[in-house]
């Protein structure tokens, strides 16, 4: 684990934060081996501790379901599900 990663560690638990962080950087980076880390941590987040960190929370969750989303797209595009970006838009709109 890198510095950044062991300074989210809070004794044998993990902020939600700190796991939507790592797993919004390993997705970005299409790093398996971060992914499966992310993953095994998870049974040891604990649930954000104030009101900020809940709200920090819900924005990293926001960001991970738009990496998700991305993600899934680019795998349609790589198994030639899918023919191309269409950035929010229908293939017929061409406004």
């Amino acid at each position: 684990m890198n510095s950044a990663v062991m300074s989210s560690v809070v004794g044998s638990s993990f902020s939600l934060v700190a796991l939507l962080d790592r797993s919004i950087r390993a997705l970005a980076q299409a790093d398996a081996a971060a992914l499966g880390e992310v993953l095994a941590d998870c049974n040891k987040a604990g649930p954000p501790a104030s009101a900020e960190e809940f709200s920090r929370a819900l924005v990293r969750q926001a960001a991970f379901e738009r990496v998700l989303e991305q993600t899934d797209r680019n795998i349609r595009m790589l198994r030639a599900e899918e023919n191309g970006f269409r950035y929010g838009r229908s293939r017929g709109d061409n406004s």
